[in-house]
C-alpha cells in the first residue's frame, strides 16, 4: 500500500521529499515520533520513471551498481513462462488416485495408452522450495486447444472426444453435472480459459517448454525459491518456469542474497511479508555476464549448485538437519562468489544483508 501526498507545483531540480516504510513497530498514537525517527530524505530526481524505489542514497547507489555490472535476465538466452491456466483446476488437475481410477475405467489398452499420453505430472507453487521441489502426486489433463478439430474428421466434436476418451469424458462431465452448484457448471463449460471446446485447455504455444530442463519457482515467497527441474514437470499458474542456457549459473545468482536484495527494491510485498516473484520483476534482475576474467567464478557457482541439487533431491532432505546445514554452507560459498562478481565492498555487503534480514 502506498500513501502519497502531492503538491501541485513544478518541482525544482533540487527538490527533496521524505518517505517512510511502516513496519511492525508502528503505533498510531506515536505517529509523529515514528515519522521523525524512521523517515528518510530523498531527492525527487532519484525517482525512476518506471518504479519508485524509496531508499537512502547508499542503497540507491548499490542498486545502481548492481544494474551497471549485471545484465537483466530478460536479455539473456532464457525464456520465462507462467504455469498452465486451466480455468477449472478441480477438474483438470487430479491426484494419483483419480488418475489410476480413470485409467482403470478405460475400455481397452488403446484408450489407456491415449489417456496416459495426455496426463502430465504438475507442480504447484507451494510444492517448490529453494533448490528443491516435492511433487504432490498431481496430474494435469492436457488436451490442447485445437486437438479436437485437428483429429475429429467429420465427427461431431463432443461425440468424438467421448469416443476417444470415454473414461476421461466421464470424469470431466461429472463436474458439469453437479446440479446443485450452478457456478461449477458455468466454471467448467463456460470458463474463459479454455480451448475450442470445454474439455480443451486454452491456446498456448509454449507447452513443449515444460518438457525441457528448466528453472521453476513459486510466484509468492519470502525468499528466493528457485529450483532446478530435469523431470519434465508442468506447473500451474502459481509458478513460473525458465528455459534456456547457463541455467545452473543463473539459478545460483537468482537464489543469492544480491538477487533477493534487488527484488526487494523493485517489487511489492504482500501482507504476510511474501514477495511476488513474477515475470515482470524477475526478468529485471541484473546478472553479471560471464567473461574470460570471471569464467572461473561462474564455473565454481555451477559446481556448487550441482552439489546443492544432489543433496536437496534426496528424499529425506526436508527432515535431515545435517543435509540442510550443508546446503546452507554451500549457499554461503555461492553468496561470497556472487559478491565478488558484483565487486561489492564489505559495506555494500552489510547493506544487502541488513535489508534481507528485516
Amino acid at each position: 500500500t502506498n500513501i502519497i501526498l502531492f503538491q501541485k507545483l513544478k518541482p525544482q531540480e533540487t527538490n527533496k521529499f521524505k518517505a517512510v516504510t511502516v513496519d511492525s513497530t508502528f503505533e498510531i498514537t506515536k505517529i509523529e515520533q515514528y515519522l521523525k525517527e524512521k523517515s528518510i530524505q530523498m531527492e525527487q530526481s532519484k525517482l525512476d520513471d518506471k518504479t519508485f524505489v524509496l531508499a537512502d542514497d547508499r542503497t540507491l547507489a548499490l542498486k545502481q551498481k548492481i544494474e551497471e555490472i549485471g545484465k537483466p535476465l530478460k536479455d539473456w538466452d532464457v525464456k520465462i513462462y507462467r504455469g498452465v491456466i486451466t480455468g477449472f483446476n478441480e477438474a483438470f488437475i487430479i491426484d494419483t488416485e483419480t488418475k489410476d481410477r480413470i485409467l482403470k475405467n478405460c475400455k481397452d489398452e488403446d484408450e489407456r495408452k491415449r489417456t496416459k499420453e495426455i496426463l502430465k505430472p504438475i507442480l504447484r507453487g507451494r510444492d517448490i522450495g529453494r533448490y528443491y521441489y516435492r511433487w504432490a502426486g498431481l496430474w494435469l489433463i492436457k488436451i490442447e486447444s485445437g486437438w479436437t478439430n485437428k483429429n475429429r474428421g467429420k465427427n461431431k466434436p463432443e461425440e468424438f472426444f467421448k469416443m476417444m476418451f470415454p473414461a476421461l469424458y466421464n470424469h470431466l462431465i461429472s463436474f458439469a453435472n453437479l446440479k446443485t452448484e450452478e457456478t461449477r457448471r458455468k466454471g467448467l463449460l463456460n470458463r474463459d480459459d479454455q480451448g475450442d471446446y470445454w474439455w480443451e485447455l486454452r491456446d498456448c504455444d509454449y507447452y513443449p517448454e515444460f518438457e525441457k530442463e528448466k528453472i521453476v519457482w513459486q510466484e509468492m515467497s519470502q525468499e528466493p525459491s528457485f529450483a532446478y527441474d530435469r523431470d519434465s514437470y508442468f506447473t500451474n499458474q502459481t509458478a513460473y518456469i525458465a528455459t534456456g542456457k547457463l541455467l545452473k549459473y543463473i539459478i545460483g545468482i537468482l537464489n543469492s542474497n544480491v538477487s533477493h536484495f534487488y527484488l526487494l527494491r523493485i517489487a511489492y510485498s504482500l501482507s504476510n511479508q511474501a514477495n511476488r516473484w513474477i515475470k515482470q520483476y524477475v526478468e529485471q534482475i541484473p546478472l553479471p555476464t560471464i567473461t574470460p576474467q570471471n569464467q572461473h567464478i561462474a564455473k565454481k557457482i555451477e559446481s556448487l549448485v550441482s552439489k546443492i541439487l544432489s543433496i536437496t533431491q534426496s528424499d529425506d532432505y526436508l527432515s535431515n538437519s545435517q543435509k540442510q546445514e550443508k546446503v546452507k554452507e554451500l549457499e554461503n560459498e555461492i553468496n561470497k562468489l556472487v559478491f565478488e562478481l558484483y565487486d561489492l565492498t564489505p559495506e555494500e555487503i552489510k547493506i544487502i544483508k541488513s535489508e534481507i534480514e528485516k
